[in-house]
């Protein structure tokens, strides 16, 4: 699969109800109740879900705030993964972010998860690995990325 055989729009409600439905399958555990609704109702404009053959693949739960915008929550179906899905919705993304006068990119992850620093970086963004982000004794990678200098 390239980058041309996905599509990219703005999730929709019944997007929404897809992806809360599987997220726990797709992440191997229980993460479903972290796709909390605002990303839809309040957040949506930046919602994004990736499609191939009319079926939901990947999502991007993100939203942008002053003159930054954050991903909060990515999914790409376990079929699907390693097939630029992931880079797909972020240059989306990114584009909108940019549009909208972005001018830093953020997202966070657990961390030891090697797989999303590897990801993050190719895509340019730097990880640093923050103590207590996330309260005490939980500490949190924050990936950032300039868009403008």
């Amino acid at each position: 699969m390239t980058q041309g055989d996905i599509g990219i729009r703005r999730l929709e409600k019944a997007d929404y109800d897809y992806v809360v439905s599987v997220l726990d399958r797709w992440w191997g555990g229980p993460s479903g109740q972290r796709a909390d609704p605002m990303y839809l109702y309040e957040f949506g404009e930046h919602a994004l879900v990736a499609e191939s053959d009319g079926q939901v693949i990947g999502f991007l739960l993100g939203f942008v705030v002053h003159a930054l915008g954050f991903i909060h929550l990515v999914g790409i179906d376990p079929t699907h993964r390693r097939r630029h899905v992931g880079q797909a919705l972020y240059e989306r993304f990114t584009t909108k972010c940019a549009a909208a006068g972005v001018q830093e990119l953020k997202a966070i992850a657990a961390v030891g998860n090697e797989a999303s620093v590897a990801f993050h970086v190719a895509l340019g963004f730097s990880a640093e690995e923050v103590d207590d982000y996330a309260g005490p004794g939980r500490a949190r990678l924050v990936f950032s990325k300039r868009l403008t200098e």
